[in-house]
């Protein structure tokens, strides 16, 4: 009875040394491959945040006007960057469309810190078909990282116009000699004593058809045009302002008289350009928002 039982007992031991051997290379298998593994969940846990950053670095760039909203034209130290043009009226945001002064006034630094210092990026905004670039910025000005191992591409469609219009009729269709009052907003024209130390104003028709003559009042003011293929400059005087509050914004009355046959039409824009920028770029073309592509690679440093 004794000798069977032994015998019994190698048997058993037997077979589970039998068992085991499969157990025990499939654990030899896995902890061969674990630094695949832990580097595989490594780098999905890397481009999950590089994801983030480089979406809440686009939201925060075509979805706000950065803080403070006029940052381009203030010099804050600590400003924070946004590219919406800011509706003064609405005193809110115009999100996906690119304003031409705060693009051209945002620095490298500036987006490397909205981005974080973790990562390198490379910004570009083109025309839609992208034979023209509007403006690019990259970490270090060094451009585009060809060597990095995992990047982030975020596109965006948006809208840009190389001149910003702060006023504008557009469609007109009256006969001649009327006067159309354009004071009250959606089109109100804001200045302030500190804009009209950083900017021109410009009067600017375009889609013009039948028309011959215009006349613009500013606060009582009256502009003539007899020739509506050119820009008029706004004499800085014609423009309502605070001496004593340099940043506050006020309304300045706008009438518009035209000489037309009935049924003619036409488009005119107030716009505000940096001082000493060419004639030469005030056209109507440039006024009109265009669809364009905002670009942004991301990766890590």
């Amino acid at each position: 009875m004794g000798f069977d039982d032994d015998k019994r007992g190698q048997i058993f031991s037997m077979d589970l040394l039998i068992a085991l051997i499969p157990l025990t290379i499939a654990l030899g298998m896995v902890a061969a491959d674990m630094d695949n593994v832990l580097y595989m969940v490594q780098d999905t846990v890397y481009r999950g945040s590089t994801e983030r950053a480089a979406f809440n670095t686009a939201d925060a760039l075509l979805g706000t006007s950065g803080s403070p909203w006029n940052w381009e034209i203030t010099n804050a130290s600590n400003r924070t960057v946004g590219f919406a043009p800011y509706d003064t009226n609405k005193l809110t945001p115009v999100k996906d469309t690119i304003s031409s002064d705060k693009l051209s006034a945002a620095s490298n630094t500036d987006i490397q810190n909205l981005l974080g210092d973790n990562y390198g990026y490379f910004l570009n905004v083109t025309s839609a078909d992208g034979s023209t670039s509007w403006g690019t910025r990259s970490s270090g000005g060094l451009g585009y990282n060809n060597s990095a191992s995992d990047v982030v591409r975020v596109e965006k469609e948006v809208l840009y116009s190389k001149l910003n219009s702060v006023s504008f009729i557009k469609g007109q269709i009256r006969g001649s000699n009327a006067t159309i009052d354009y004071s009250n907003p959606p089109n109100a024209f804001q200045t302030s004593a500190y804009y009209n130390q950083t900017f021109d104003y410009y009067i600017v028709v375009g889609n013009n058809s039948g028309y011959t003559w215009a006349n613009v009042t500013i606060n009582s003011n009256i502009i003539v045009m007899t020739n509506l293929t050119q820009p008029y400059l706004i004499n800085s005087s014609y423009l309502n302002m605070n001496q004593t509050n340099p940043t506050q914004l006020l309304n300045n009355n706008v009438k518009v008289t035209t000489g037309s046959s009935y049924g003619s039409y036409m488009d005119l824009y107030i716009v505000q350009v940096k001082k000493g920028t060419s004639t030469s770029e005030l056209t109507a073309n440039n006024v009109v928002p265009k669809y364009s592509r905002f670009i942004l690679y991301v990766w890590v440093k």
